[in-house]
Formats: structure tokens, sequence, C-alpha cells
């Protein structure tokens, strides 16, 4: 058997040989080669969509950002609830009422791009909240006996009436169809087709949500 020996100023190049070769293969390239790196066979493939920068923001202290968002009530199921969203000073207002006796929920909901949030791995937001229970919900092309996939995670609780930064991770993501449990594919940033917030808590009588600006973030949660 042949045994191969670099060392000194020929293993650089050759390394770069070696490498040029695996890229032209189409083999994913790892930190393999790095001294005292380990190689595994579960070792997950970067893609180019989780290498780029997530850069949307949405501002609400300018108005024109409230028009994409809709409200959709629980009267698609036969519920009273109500809901509505306007723009004040410089934030977006999201309130109404919540009836229990039906569907019992209002959201907000906005169309995305798919690759709107490449990269990204959480949201961060500014919001004034009157303490009830609010999530942030996102839908891709999942889709389970032919029905749109809710991935959903609980907005944090704030101190009520106070303005909070808070950040939301992607990961352990619930799923769920018209509020059951569902199982599906991982959350996949770069494929959300809808971004929303919804009230569902179970509690009747007004509610109030103020959200100034939200913004997808990347490998650690940044003040917005």
């Amino acid at each position: 058997m042949t045994r191969l020996f670099l060392s000194g100023s020929g293993f650089a190049p050759m390394l770069g040989q070696i490498s040029g070769l695996i890229l032209l293969l189409g083999l994913p390239l790892t930190a393999a080669c790095a001294p005292g790196s380990k190689v595994t066979g579960t070792e997950p493939t970067v893609t180019m969509a989780q290498m780029e920068a997530c850069t949307m923001k949405i501002d609400f202290s300018d108005a024109a950002a409230v028009a994409p968002w809709q409200i959709v009530n629980d009267g698609v199921m036969g519920g009273l609830s109500q809901g509505t969203r306007y723009h004040e000073d410089d934030f977006m207002v999201f309130r109404g009422t919540i009836n229990t006796n039906g569907g019992g929920f209002s959201s907000l909901r906005r169309r995305m791009q798919p690759g709107d949030l490449n990269g990204a791995n959480g949201m961060a937001m500014r919001v004034r909240s009157d303490g009830r229970g609010y999530t942030l919900t996102f839908r891709t092309s999942e889709r389970w006996r032919g029905r749109a996939v809710s991935y959903q995670a609980d907005i944090p609780a704030t101190m009520p009436g106070e303005w909070s930064e808070v950040f939301l991770s992607f990961t352990d993501m619930r799923t769920s169809i018209f509020g059951r449990t569902v199982r599906a594919a991982p959350f996949d940033p770069s494929d959300v087709r809808e971004m929303g917030v919804i009230l569902a808590d179970g509690v009747d009588g007004d509610f109030r949500l103020d959200l100034a600006n939200l913004a997808c973030r990347g490998a650690s949660p940044q003040p917005v």
C-alpha cells in the first residue's frame, strides 16, 4: 500500500486541490479538514439559504406598513369575536373583543414571499401588551391532509401597558390546524408564505396589542 505524506509548504496547495475536487463533485464541504475537528455521518449540510443573513424588518412608524396586514376572525368558523388593526402615532394597533361562544379567536395576517426569512432562526419584536397570551404564527408550503399547517410560537409575556423587546426562537415550534396539533416537517423559515399574530386564549373580553416593529434575527437575539 502506498502512503502519502504531506508536510511543510506542500500541504496547503494539496488541501486546496482536494477542496476544489470536493466542490466539483457536489459533495458537502465541512470543517473536517481542520485539526482537532470531528467527522460524523449525521453532520448537517448548511444550505446557501441558511448562510444568508436575514434582513427583513417591518417598521410600523410608517403607516404604509400596516396595509398588508389583514384581520381574520373566528367568523370563518361561525364565531362572534371581533378584531381590527390601524396605525396610531408610530405603531400598529391590533385590538378587538374575544367571544368564546364559537371559534374564540382574532388574528392578524400578512402574505410573505418565500425567501423573506432566509437565514433566520427567530423573530425580534417591540410590543406593548395587555398581558394576554398572543401567538406568532407562520405558514409554509407544508400541508397535512390538504390543509396548510400553522407553525406557532408564543409571544413572551410582558408587563401590561409597557413597551418591551422580545425574541421568539424558531426552535421547537408547535404545529397545528384549527387548533388541533398535527405532525409536520420541521419549520423552514426560507419557505414562509404567511406570517401572523393570533389571540386564542379562551378568555372573553376586550384585547389590545401594540406593535412598533418586528425583524428576523440570525444566530442570536438583538434589540430591534
